[in-house]
């Protein structure tokens, strides 16, 4: 009699007979009645029959992992794998319901292809472990919308390394891989980047004269200068079609605004690009909307009308290929189309002026918040918002707590150490709905060195008759590459006088001169020195017009886009009574973050506490 997974008859029941002619006359019985019911008599196959092991503890509702699949540690990872949501929840229905217990750092929101409708099943991952642990304990078997939801930590496909691979990989594509791993961060975010190639060929186009003409050596002027120029022209053209066809430029001056989820920036594109090839390429991940493209096809501006579509979109194509160059994505700023877009109209564009695809589709962009708040006053929250982040290397991961163990016990034994800024131990509901605890927790201290020292201190001490297991939470924040530059401030206009920095070694003066005397007569150009005799600069300069009118133009054209040997020249007006070194120094600020001043006292006290480290060692032994 044939059994299933879970003991159960399957209603099969394998007869082994000696002779065919006892086979022949067991089929004559087919489709006869036996205890009322329906039989059904065929000959069947010896294949070897699957052993149904008694060990297997999973239940029918629960997921079986595949060969390929592990299971993460939650308290390690902060992921949640959520199922049996309601078909009619969206993206922000979850995240407003998962953000209350804390900052979320990824969502991912399987919909259907052809019904655009969700899957029922989605992923969550919280910037901190433990805000996951929470959120698993107290949301599991919840009710939304409905729906009673059935949380589990995720499971990820195991990575198969192939060290030798790894080694003998070149650094060109260990390179690609770090790119695609980055492909989300800011720091590698510029809006209005065009290729260096790019440029020559748009020009060779525009004014039909063959590349090699473009990057003649033999002429009196600078290649690079020329081309610099030219992506300034092209950068223009580019920015008056994205205004005429509805995009706000202001919100890309924004650097650390917030992103939108539909909308992607296409840059890097060869020139010559059609609007059909991208929309065959992004078209294949899902519905497009708005697809931008100017003349020369440089830079675009591609629509989604599902945000999960988007991601899936931008997660494939970021760094692949495009002909002959990778693509490189940016998410466009929230905001960046100044209306929604029209139902199924079409905008004709003169032949040579670029094409638009307007298509209908929701347009999941809403309006930017007025940018008439005072600098003073964003300054401010940024300020709060720095205070309230979690400081790396504070945070502890506590193992093996008994049951019994509370909160103020745990931040008793561990406040002896350091100031403690919180202490969870995990919990999760039972049955009757009371809180049990999970016998893990976490620990987070304001000072990363109270976190090293009570490590080494309370590492194995017993608790409630049990040993403890401590060590530093290594993913309490995830690694985000944050952009070293500090955000750039505006400067009015006061003097004739413009201050360039990121200047590269090997530019010139002259071709500084050759660069901004484009726009205006000059009086001075100056790149200050490192040391008598070394002959480099310091990669900073002062350009120095004779009327402001002259300075105000070539400040407007090159101050969005434009690179001289590969580096994009940053502008700002300068001070007449700034001194060398004063700029030295905003230089250096400019790039670096300044490191913080620590005060005598804690120097003091950490020099104390080492002391007595040491002294309890030596007590120790002897």
């Amino acid at each position: 009699i044939e059994k299933n997974t879970q003991g159960k008859k399957t209603g099969y029941i394998f007869v082994d007979l000696k002779s065919e002619a006892e086979v022949r006359k067991a089929l004559k019985r087919n489709k006869e009645y036996i205890g009322g019911r329906y039989i059904e008599v065929f000959r069947h196959e010896n294949t070897p029959k699957k052993e149904v092991t008694a060990e297997s503890n999973d239940q029918p509702w629960q997921r079986i992992k595949r060969d390929d699949e592990e299971e993460e540690d939650l308290s390690e990872t902060g992921r949640l794998f959520i199922r049996n949501l309601p078909f009619t929840s969206t993206e922000e229905d979850l995240e407003k319901l998962f953000s209350k217990y804390g900052p979320i750092s990824e969502i991912h929101f399987p919909i259907a292809r052809l019904t655009k409708k969700p899957k029922g099943f989605a992923f969550i991952t919280y910037m901190m472990p433990e805000h996951a642990v929470k959120a698993y304990a107290e949301m599991d078997g919840q009710v939304f919308q409905g729906r009673m939801l059935h949380i589990l930590p995720s499971t990820i496909i195991k990575r198969k390394e192939d060290a030798e691979a790894e080694e003998s990989s070149s650094y060109k594509k260990q390179k690609e891989a770090k790119d695609k791993a980055n492909r989300a961060s800011s720091h590698n975010w510029n809006t209005l980047f065009v290729g260096t190639n790019a440029v020559a060929d748009a020009i060779a186009q525009k004014y039909n004269a063959p590349k090699s003409q473009v990057l003649d050596h033999d002429s009196k002027d600078s290649v690079a200068v020329r081309v610099a120029l030219g992506e300034t022209e092209l950068v223009q053209e580019i920015r008056r079609f994205l205004i005429e066809n509805g995009v706000s430029l202001d919100s890309f001056s924004q650097a650390a605004g917030e992103r939108s989820k539909t909308v992607i920036l296409v840059k890097n594109l060869p020139a010559g690009t059609r609007r059909a090839e991208l929309e065959e390429v992004f078209g294949k991940h899902g519905s497009l909307g708005r697809v931008l493209l100017p003349e020369g096809g440089i830079t675009a501006i591609v629509e989604f009308l599902e945000p999960t579509e988007a991601k899936q979109a931008f997660t494939r194509l970021a760094y692949t290929k495009f002909h002959t160059v990778p693509l490189y994505l940016e998410w466009a700023p929230m905001g960046v189309f100044s209306g929604p877009a029209p139902q199924k109209q079409t905008l004709e564009v003169p032949e040579g002026e670029g094409k638009v695809k307007l298509e209908s589709g929701n347009d999941t962009d809403k309006p930017g918040k007025s940018s008439e708040v005072p600098a003073a006053q964003e300054e401010e929250e940024e300020e709060e918002e720095e205070e309230e982040e979690s400081i790396p290397g504070c945070t502890l991961f506590i193992k093996n707590l008994n049951f019994a163990t509370t909160e103020d016990t745990l931040k008793e034994i561990f406040s002896k150490v350091g100031a403690v800024k919180s202490c969870t131990i995990s919990k999760k509901k039972d049955k009757a709905g009371a809180l049990l605890s999970m016998g893990f927790g976490f620990v987070e201290y304001k000072k990363p060195e109270s976190a090293q020292k009570a490590l080494r201190r309370l590492q194995g001490c017993s608790v409630d008759g049990h040993k403890l297991e401590v060590k530093i939470s290594e993913r309490a924040l995830r690694p985000t590459v944050k952009s070293s530059r500090k955000k750039q401030t505006l400067k009015k206009q006061t003097t004739s006088k413009i201050l360039v920095r990121n200047i590269p070694f090997q530019a010139t003066v002259r071709e500084i001169r050759e660069l901004f005397s484009t726009f205006g007569e000059l009086k001075t150009v100056r790149l200050p020195k490192k040391m008598a005799g070394t002959g480099s600069h310091r990669g900073f300069g002062f350009v120095d017009f004779l009327t402001k009118q002259d300075a105000k133009k070539a400040f407007n054209a090159l101050c969005h886009s434009t690179h001289l040997y590969g580096r994009r020249l940053v502008l700002e007006w300068a001070d007449t009574e700034e001194t060398v070194e004063a700029l030295r120094r905003k230089t250096a600020e400019h790039f670096h973050d300044s490191p913080k001043k620590r005060k005598r006292s804690e120097i003091l006290d950490e020099i104390m506490e080492r002391l007595e480290e040491e002294e309890d060692m030596k007590d120790g032994n002897d």
